[in-house]
């Protein structure tokens, strides 16, 4: 059975965010598994729509891949996406954006997780892991 990996990152940041299995797969090997994103932005309707969105895209999933960049280290968002992800006991890898200087979200400092370089082969070898 494939994994199924979740992929948190800001809704600023889809484009690159999107590209990570292409990416991957041509500069460092395939990753074992499918990403699953969150697709839709329910912010407007409150938290429990934000918590029941992140609940039924993560549901059934291996791993949590965060992607770090200028626009999310203080994402109430993502933040929620880490207490989710620990609460299913997922594997968690973290990696940075080139040239980017945001931090790594202050819930992800809290808990035991992986942090790799932005380079395909350290990604794909950490989430086949």
């Amino acid at each position: 059975m494939a994994n199924r990996i979740f992929v948190s990152y800001n809704f600023n940041d889809r484009e690159m965010s999107r590209s990570i299995k292409s990416f991957t797969q041509s500069y460092g090997g395939p990753v074992r598994g499918n990403f699953i994103f969150v697709e839709n932005d329910v912010s407007a309707y409150g938290d429990a729509a934000i918590d029941n969105e992140i609940k039924n895209v993560m549901s059934g999933c291996d791993s949590a891949f965060f992607v770090v960049g200028n626009n999310n280290h203080n994402s109430p968002w993502i933040n929620r996406e880490v207490v989710l992800a620990m609460s299913k006991g997922l594997k968690i890898v973290v990696s940075s954006f080139p040239n980017s200087n945001g931090g790594v979200p202050n819930q992800l400092r809290k808990i035991p997780h992986t942090e790799v370089k932005w380079k395909p082969s350290d990604i794909a070898n950490e989430l086949n892991k």
